[in-house]
């Protein structure tokens, strides 16, 4: 065929007394048929190109035959279509075109690692280089021209790292600091704080009087301030650590049966639209008075956009069912809880370098529904204790 039937074709009937001649006349007028087929003694079906619709309907009217067209196809459908969906399809490239030139801006300056003074001084440097909310990104220099700039013309900070993610600019900031002048100790003496097994000894300053396997008494010299030859002593602020084996005992107690709410699995949501002072439940109205127990978390909900995050005026409140269960304990496992709790206890109280090594069950009672336990721990930590040095010692 001569004719590209991509560019619109239809399913065309023709019925009445004549069809072949009305077949032969639409022929001498270069109408092409495609796929014909008798339907009966007086009718016809075929497939034409939609350009030929318009030849074959002034041919049929003089001839007296019906015509009826059926399905369509072809770019020529397409085109219809599209002209019923014009601002449908207007808004969806404006959408989109929009949405790329957003995403082009800046829509955030993060600063991270900077005091608030360091940070200003980002910020009014940003603000003069056009680094702000809505600037396009093509105006800007590359990451590497600014991270330079503004680490050597911001005081106060010896690197600022600078990186662009999506529509966002990160400075990242590294500040100076400068050295502290060392404090001057009063010269003193390193006692023990309490009594205990020297392990471990680490003398910084001072002269050391004990040593590792050494036991020792509270208040006994560990570390001197007096430093030289006998007579001719100087007095120093003598520092640092004596780690020894130390002891504690406590009494812990634990219950056999533990009664609580908790959580079923079972949640409701409902959402309520909010305005100002307004607000108006939309969804799911009464959950609230659907479970006896329960626990609430509001959230707002938002939309995000890619560059940005957009608050919406609707609030989603989660209801979570709550239930009272009770849990019993066998005195194996309630002795092992109340293991865990002495243990815990004792190292909220001790410091973060003391390190518990051993624990001794010394005596277990039952009673009342409780287990009471008596415990006893070996602990290694730093006993060193400050005691100044007075004239004449």
């Amino acid at each position: 065929m001569s004719k590209k039937t991509w560019l619109g074709t239809v399913v065309t009937t023709v019925e009445g007394e004549g069809v072949e001649s009305f077949i032969n006349a639409c022929t001498s007028q270069n109408i092409q048929f495609m796929n014909v087929e008798r339907t009966s003694m007086t009718s016809v079906r075929a497939v034409i190109l939609i350009e030929d619709v318009r030849k074959l309907r002034k041919i049929a009217r003089k001839r007296g035959l019906v015509i009826r067209f059926l399905e369509r196809d072809g770019m020529y459908l397409i085109k219809e279509r599209s002209k019923k969906r014009f601002g449908f399809i207007i808004g969806i490239v404006a959408f989109c075109v929009a949405l790329g030139l957003l995403s082009q801006l800046v829509w955030k300056v993060d600063i991270e690692g900077a005091s608030p003074l360091v940070e200003q001084d980002v910020r009014e440097w940003a603000e003069q280089e056009g680094l702000r909310i809505g600037q396009p990104q093509w105006r800007l220099a590359p990451e590497a021209d600014i991270q330079q700039r503004v680490t050597e013309e911001v005081p106060g900070a010896t690197w600022i790292g600078v990186e662009k993610i999506g529509t966002k600019y990160q400075f990242r900031v590294v500040e100076q600091h400068l050295a502290e002048e060392q404090e001057q100790l009063p010269p003193r003496h390193l006692i023990a704080n309490k009594n205990g097994v020297i392990q471990q000894m680490y003398v910084e300053n001072g002269r050391a009087v004990v040593k590792s396997n050494d036991v020792v008494q509270k208040g006994e010299l560990l570390v001197s301030g007096l430093i030289g030859r006998e007579g001719e002593e100087t007095a120093i602020a003598a520092k640092g650590e004596v780690m020894a084996e130390t002891w504690y005992q406590g009494t812990v107690e634990a219950p056999l049966q533990l009664s609580g709410t908790a959580s079923t699995g079972e949640t409701k949501n409902q959402y309520t639209f909010t305005w100002n002072d307004y607000s108006f439940v939309f969804w799911n109205k009464d959950a609230e008075v659907e479970y006896e127990q329960f626990h609430r978390e509001t959230d707002q909900l938002t939309l995000p956009l890619g560059f940005v995050t957009v608050p919406l005026p609707i609030e989603k409140t989660t209801y979570e069912q709550r239930d009272t269960m009770t849990i019993e304990y066998s005195e194996e496992e309630a002795i092992e809880h109340a293991v865990s709790i002495g243990k815990n206890h004792l190292e909220q109280q001790l410091d973060n370098d003391a390190k518990i090594i051993a624990e001794n069950i010394l005596q277990t009672q039952t009673d009342n529904g409780k287990v009471k336990l008596s415990i006893h721990y070996q602990v290694v930590e730093n006993i060193v204790q400050v005691a100044p040095i007075q004239q004449g010692d």
